[in-house]
Order: C-alpha cells, then sequence, then structure tokens
C-alpha cells in the first residue's frame, strides 16, 4: 500500500521520528480511507555534508 519517504538531516531525535511517522501515516491512512497498519513511512537521515541547500552543503553554513 502507500509508501511514504521523508529525507532530511540526522539532527531529528528518536522521539521526534516516532510523532512524525504517528502523525505521517494518520492522515495518509485518512486520506486513502485505509487502516494504518496499510502504511509504511520511510525515513532516510542524511549527513550535513551531503545536504545542499541554496549552492552550499549545510556542514559548510
Amino acid at each position: 500500500m502507500p509508501v511514504i519517504t521523508i529525507a532530511g538531516n540526522e539532527e531529528i531525535t528518536i522521539e521526534k521520528k516516532r510523532e512524525m511517522v504517528e502523525k505521517v501515516s494518520k492522515t495518509v491512512s485518512e486520506a486513502y480511507g485505509l487502516p494504518i497498519e496499510a502504511i509504511t513511512v520511510l525515513v532516510q537521515a542524511y549527513p550535513k555534508e551531503s545536504i545542499g541547500v541554496s549552492g552550499e552543503l549545510l556542514s559548510d553554513k
């Protein structure tokens, strides 16, 4: 069923990841009319040296 991928930096805590996965899963479940068990959320965490914003690496900001 639906798979949601969230990509960001490594600075998010496990507690915030839990909260985010719960909220996103609930929202998508309601939007699709599916049980929450059918929703998969992938959280991809990248180091700052692997993320570029506005032409610069986050590690250089």
